[in-house]
């Protein structure tokens, strides 16, 4: 009997079925990256190596320091993390999907009125016959912050950055904010591999 008992005492197979939450410690192994809608890279990592969710309402998240709360609609797949939105396309024992839909950005802030500024005198001097103008010079151009010089472009389209990012305008007139994947040399000059606006990851568990 006591051969028996342990014979069957082994560790039960990990459920692989569909999970009603993202629970857990997961690897990133794959990124599909799309630029206006067409799939520009697809490489064997993703933008997170690694991600886990706690049941108390955070997560943590790989290279990213703190804790960042999620909330997940297991009946639409819609999850928040932070400031970003998600849709769960694969939830499973086995893998996770998640797709970048967007960004919640905050709101603009209301210009200020600018006062009007006072109507020059008439009469004035004539500067010995010229209008006293001087024609403004060209202003250097300079790489951002990332290296990046603006405006840059790709696939047709023009890339530019407000204080939310970098963005292009679609053929619908709408602002797309985008990001890029690229490496810097050893003296810091950067090579830009490729611009995308959306990505799909994909996980596997951590056992």
């Amino acid at each position: 009997m006591i051969v028996v008992a342990a014979a069957f005492a082994c560790k039960p197979d990990p459920y692989l079925g569909p999970l009603d939450s993202p629970v857990g410690n997961w690897e990133g192994v794959r990124g599909d990256y799309y630029f206006n809608g067409e799939l520009v890279a697809e490489l064997d990592s993703c933008v997170f190596d690694i991600i886990s969710f706690y049941r108390q309402g955070y997560c943590c998240i790989g290279g990213m320091k703190g804790a960042f709360p999620f909330i997940y609609d297991n009946a639409s797949g819609d999850l928040q993390i932070d400031s970003t939105l998600w849709s769960v396309k694969t939830l499973t024992g086995e893998e996770m999907v998640m797709e970048f839909v967007d960004r919640i950005y905050p709101p603009e802030p209301e210009a200020p009125e600018t006062p009007s500024e006072p109507e020059e005198a008439e009469g004035g001097e004539d500067n010995d016959g010229e209008d006293g103008t001087e024609t403004p010079e060209e202003p250097e151009i300079k790489p951002d912050a990332n290296g990046i010089i603006l405006p840059a472009e790709y696939k047709g389209f023009t890339i530019e950055a407000d204080r939310n990012g970098y963005f292009y305008i679609n053929a619908s007139s709408k602002t797309v904010y985008c990001n890029f994947k690229g490496i810097k040399d050893a003296e810091g000059n950067l090579t830009i591999d490729f611009w995308y606006d959306r990505h799909t990851n994909y996980f596997v568990p951590i056992r």
